[in-house]
């Protein structure tokens, strides 16, 4: 079984927010070369998935590490990692974590 990562939807948002990012302070071919880097670090860790160092303070599990300027968070699952953040390095990482919107009451 070859190991997979697959992404929470705060993962694709942080991704394509550092696409966004990228692309508009050095231009697409620079965003692609950081996305790439990032996205290669995965798809290794996901054979490594225990590769990472506990981040616990983020729940069960939940492991993190660099990849360039990025930490991952993530989770190892039966056939590989689940991302859950990737964070630029420099960011108070538990800052990061916090949701950016406020929930609605009740939820």
């Amino acid at each position: 079984m070859t190991p997979t990562c697959k992404f929470t939807r705060s993962a694709r948002r942080d991704l394509q927010d550092i696409a966004d990012f990228w692309t508009s302070e050095a231009g697409e071919n620079q965003a692609l070369q950081v996305l790439a880097g990032v996205m290669q670090t995965m798809i290794t860790m996901s054979a490594h998935p225990r590769a990472g160092v506990l981040a616990s303070q983020f729940g069960a599990d939940v492991r993190k590490f660099p990849a360039g300027q990025y930490m991952i968070y993530y989770r190892p699952w039966a056939k590989g990692i689940e991302i859950l953040h990737v964070f630029h390095g420099a960011r108070d990482q538990n800052k990061a974590w916090k949701p950016s919107r406020p929930k609605p009451p009740g939820k």
